[in-house]
């Protein structure tokens, strides 16, 4: 476990993912700075709680990344040889082990359902792992944060979060984000892909109206029943 443990934050544990496919040399071998963030927590063996995964949209690139980077150009993107990716200034932006103030919001409730169950616990991150689902990043264009996934995205990111699926082994899933739940549903169905024994589902992106809205039947509050329901082991 303590080998488990200290390779699930190296690019190289998941370097066997999607290779072979439409991104030859691994996905995780061409985006290393995206491999999924697993906190310390995540591999407890107190059984207190199951290991869960979140799963949020995807990162965002601006005016500013199109001339260091070629986004834009999906195909590019994930099969060129000669392809501009990830720039060095944006590495430590788009990682997955960096705490954005949005994400906080669903953290808080993760702490309080722990304190409220008499678990201690790390804060934060710690007792979960986290993912962004698309690959590629979406072009926030000024004010405007716009990404419609091509086919090939779709694709890769399916195969992406099935293969990490496959090595971390989460025994809950919930995605921030109804667009990245709705295409991997998508992905499994063309795929036949059935998980037995892992929970899956999803609540609105605490960004948006809906994470309060309505006593946040679609967010907070539901996120909250998720992780009692599901999360905390009895």
């Amino acid at each position: 476990m303590t080998q488990q443990k200290f390779n699930s934050n190296q690019p190289e544990y998941y370097a066997h993912i999607g290779k072979g496919g439409i991104v030859k040399e691994g996905i995780f071998a061409r985006f290393p700075e995206l491999i999924p963030a697993v906190g310390d927590g995540y591999w407890r063996t107190d059984d207190k709680h199951c290991k869960m995964l979140l799963v949020a949209e995807s990162n965002y690139f601006d005016d500013n990344d199109i001339a260091n980077c070629d986004f834009l150009d999906a195909e590019k993107w994930y099969t060129a040889s000669d392809a501009r990716l990830i720039p060095d200034y944006r590495r430590s932006s788009v990682s997955n082990f960096i705490s954005y103030m949005t994400f906080d919001k669903v953290f808080d409730v993760m702490d309080r359902v722990l304190d409220e169950n008499g678990i201690d616990h790390r804060e934060g991150l710690g007792e979960a792992s986290f993912y962004n689902y698309f690959l590629r990043p979406a072009y926030k264009n000024g004010g405007h944060k716009g990404f419609v996934p091509q086919p090939i995205d779709c694709e890769v990111a399916g195969e992406a979060l099935a293969g990490i699926i496959d090595t971390i082994a989460p025994g809950l899933i919930i995605f921030l984000s109804k667009k990245a739940y709705l295409s991997f549903n998508d992905y499994r169905n063309a795929k036949h892909i059935v998980y037995e024994n892992i929970v899956i589902d999803h609540v609105s992106h605490p960004s948006s109206i809906w994470w309060n809205r309505n006593g946040g039947q679609y967010g907070k509050t539901r996120f909250e029943t998720l992780l009692k329901t599901y999360w905390i082991q009895r």
